[in-house]
């Protein structure tokens, strides 16, 4: 029941139709409700892991003042649940024990659904309780509510409980809710349907059957990919926002317009936001405060451990490694070169380099999305080696049009052509577009012309499942 299947355009219909009937005392009741049926519908080893853990953090966060043991074991019970989710999310066959009579076997994915962002959470929870910047909750149905909260849970926003709780005793729903949350519901959908999912089967193409593609083909896919990543939970996030309105609750927006960043620092200030300030909270501005002394050096290692951090988050590997690696070098770069740049910008304040900006930044967050896609970090160095050493394919038609276009039909080429014409309109009028969903009035023109898209260009039958869904 992933948020683009006709059982669960069902199942969000009736919920928004119900919870908008009930009265205000009664709605984080059945919000509740529904979020354990969510979690359990698609995983009940999941579900079990989360409501676990939620009575974990819940009972521990009220005896964690002035314990520094109890606060280090949560954080560690926690972090742990995150490793051995990538762990398992890393493996085909699981991970099995043996204790000399004893033997058993994980399965894979056994706890996988959402609990790797739901630890994240659990972590920043106690820590605020631990830093007394804020009161441990007191009624456990709301801590379980904040903990299930279905548009969230799959892939964030990671949200505070202060920031979610806050919310259950003050839920109003009024018809700007619903305006506004539809039709961010519908840009999501938009997003995932009709750009992002056109988009990956070309990706696939050629990360996944990459033997004798050109360096021209691959950087060409690496640039779709980023684009496809950036739709895929873009629109992820804009129907995780759509639903929460429509249900009365804010959550925060995860994107402000990412590529068009002048900067690899500024990309990820427009990147995946809450999950960014989460590292920037809980990492960076505590390693570069302990190590304060050393100005020079403390960004430096606060990036070094934010990124190494990140890297464990996302995954267990080289690949993810070598992403890491990538951009710890660009944001060194940006720290130890940030007054020259300045003046450089200072001087040649201009939209033209502001464009070539943004097309350096484009590529290198690209280039480090080679390793980030790639299967295995073989093929990385693979794919890589082909944009240095044979860039241009000696037929352009059949070693880059047919590849990206799976298949070198008139009616695939046909649709590549569509999805890039697609693609490149929504990047260019994606802040115009922003303004008329984000407006509290209903925009008829933009509700049937998204719908009329959806409808005749959208993939229905093999769309691909959400790429965070996988961290």
């Amino acid at each position: 029941m992933t948020f683009i299947s006709p059982l669960f355009i069902l199942f969000i219909t009736i919920v928004i139709f119900v919870n908008y009937l009930l009265p205000p005392r009664f709605r984080y009741v059945f919000i509740l409700s529904v979020g354990l049926v969510f979690v359990g519908f698609f995983n009940i080893e999941s579900l079990i892991a989360v409501l676990l853990f939620t009575l974990f953090n819940f009972y521990l966060a009220k005896l964690i003042l002035n314990n520094r043991a109890l606060f280090i074991f949560g954080l560690a019970v926690n972090a742990l649940a995150i490793i051995l989710f990538n762990y398992f999310n890393s493996t085909t066959n699981g991970l099995h024990f043996s204790f000399t009579l004893i033997s058993f076997q994980i399965d894979k994915f056994i706890v996988a659904f959402g609990l790797s962002f739901y630890s994240m959470q659990n972590i920043a929870y106690l820590t605020e309780v631990y830093s007394k910047r804020m009161i441990a909750e007191t009624k456990l149905a709301k801590y379980v509510l904040y903990s299930v909260f279905f548009p969230k849970f799959i892939s964030g926003p990671v949200m505070l409980p202060v920031e979610f709780i806050s919310q259950i005793d003050n839920n109003v729903i009024t018809n700007n809710n619903l305006i506004r949350g539809f039709q961010l519901l519908l840009l999501g959908v938009f997003k995932k349907m009709v750009l992002a999912d056109r988009l990956a089967p070309g990706v696939c193409s050629v990360f996944d059957y990459h033997s004798n593609y050109s360096g021209l083909t691959t950087l060409v896919a690496a640039y779709l990919f980023t684009i496809q990543m950036y739709f895929d939970f873009s629109g992820y996030t804009n129907m995780a926002l759509g639903m929460a309105e429509m249900l009365g609750f804010k959550l925060k927006d995860n994107f402000n317009f990412p590529l068009r960043s002048t900067s690899v620092s500024e990309f990820w200030r427009r990147w995946h936001i809450s999950l960014i300030s989460w590292f920037t909270k809980y990492i960076y501005y505590p390693v570069v405060f302990r190590l304060r002394d050393y100005k020079k050096i403390a960004p430096l290692i606060g990036i070094l451990l934010t990124f190494f951090v990140s890297m464990i988050w996302h995954g267990i590997g080289f690949t993810f490694l070598a992403w890491a690696v990538c951009h710890i070098i660009y944001l060194c770069f940006e720290s130890l070169t940030r007054k020259a740049r300045t003046e450089f910008s200072e001087r040649f304040n201009n939209s033209l380099c502001k464009m070539l900006y943004i097309f350096i930044v484009f590529n290198l967050v690209c280039f480090s999305n080679i390793f980030f896609r790639a299967n295995s970090f073989d093929t990385a160095l693979h794919l890589i080696k082909t944009i240095g050493c044979n860039f241009i394919p000696d037929n352009f038609y059949n070693g880059l049009i047919a590849p990206i276009a799976v298949g070198g039909h008139q009616i695939d080429e046909f649709n590549l052509y569509i999805t890039i014409l697609l693609s490149v309109l929504f990047l260019l009028f994606e802040r115009r577009i922003g303004n008329i969903v984000s407006s509290e009035r209903i925009n008829i023109k933009y509700i049937i012309g998204s719908v009329l898209l959806i409808m005749i260009f959208g993939v229905f039958n093999s769309g691909t499942r959400f790429i965070y869904m996988q961290f």
